[in-house]
């Protein structure tokens, strides 16, 4: 999971959650193979709205976004901007499936 903080010596403008850089270094760096979700993403540590926080997650390289505030009307929108599931999540959770079944 990633945190909403600046790691300034790597990315000193955007979170952890937002840093294609960050998530560069958690997959290539450290080897990272499984599934990298942001951390909730309706916290108010992030100052863009639900779609930007959505979208620039996903495209730094996040996997699965969080929300987790229960408000219905910011669950449509994160819906709304998210990708279809990728053949890499289905993989992983169906890997998880299998392990607590």
């Amino acid at each position: 999971m990633t945190a909403h903080i600046v790691y300034s010596s790597i990315d000193s403008k955007n979170t952890a959650t937002h840093s294609p850089k960050v998530i560069n270094i958690i997959r290539k760096k450290i080897g990272f193979k499984n599934i990298i979700m942001s951390d909730d993403i309706s916290m108010k540590s992030l100052k863009y709205s639900i779609t930007k926080n959505t979208t620039q997650a996903f495209n730094s390289g996040c996997d699965l976004v969080l929300h987790c505030n229960g408000k219905y009307k910011e669950m449509l929108i994160v819906a709304k901007n998210s990708p279809l599931l990728s053949t890499f999540i289905i993989k992983k959770t169906s890997q998880l499936l299998n392990i607590i079944r």
